[in-house]
């Protein structure tokens, strides 16, 4: 990868991990990895996968962040393009397990 490419990447992990800061949530990064699990504080664990690319892939993010989630994590993949907002894309039955 390079170095420019995972700058960026960087810096989408952080844009990310203030977002949901600043929402309230406790943010805590994985060694190694460059996600992030966010505690919900009422038992729920975000699994954070952050993709910031021009050519949207989400399938294959989706099953990137499904394999990597601890277990007992939702798996969230948090995307944008440049200049454009911020994005997340889940699993449909875990967005409804959240919203109950």
């Amino acid at each position: 990868m390079a170095a420019s490419s995972r700058r960026k990447g960087v810096k989408g992990e952080r844009e990310v991990a203030a977002i949901w800061q600043a929402a309230g949530f406790e943010v805590r990064g994985l060694e190694g990895l460059g996600d992030h699990l966010v505690f919900l504080g009422n038992g729920i664990t975000i699994h954070s996968e952050v993709k910031r690319q021009e050519r949207l892939q989400l399938p294959t993010w989706l099953a990137q962040a499904a394999a990597e989630a601890p277990i007992g994590t939702v798996p969230v993949v948090a995307f944008r393009q440049a200049q454009g907002a911020w994005y997340a894309a889940l699993p449909l039955a875990a967005l409804a397990e959240l919203l109950a």
